[in-house]
């Protein structure tokens, strides 16, 4: 029986925890590409991220969470959508 490398064997962990938190569906595909793409021009308008994870090909619950976190950061000035999250 052959051995695999010890380097293999170290980062077989890290693929598997990645692999797991992968998403399983894109926002796209959750909700259709119409609702998908009015989901990520919210996020652009509130995310202070550099790279934020406004992108249909990210699921929804994600895209979510950026929106939430940015309205949050947000005073006064927050547009009215951030009331529905």
């Amino acid at each position: 029986m052959q051995r695999l490398p010890a380097t293999i064997l170290c980062a077989l962990p890290l693929l598997v925890g990645s692999m797991a938190s992968a998403p399983a569906s894109s926002c796209a595909r959750e909700v259709g590409i119409e609702q998908a793409k009015e989901m990520v021009g919210e996020c652009l308008q509130v995310s202070p991220a550099t790279h934020p994870p406004c992108n249909v090909s990210n699921s929804c619950s994600l895209i979510q969470s950026e929106i939430v976190r940015g309205c949050e950061m947000l005073d006064a000035d927050k547009p009215d959508f951030c009331d529905n999250y």
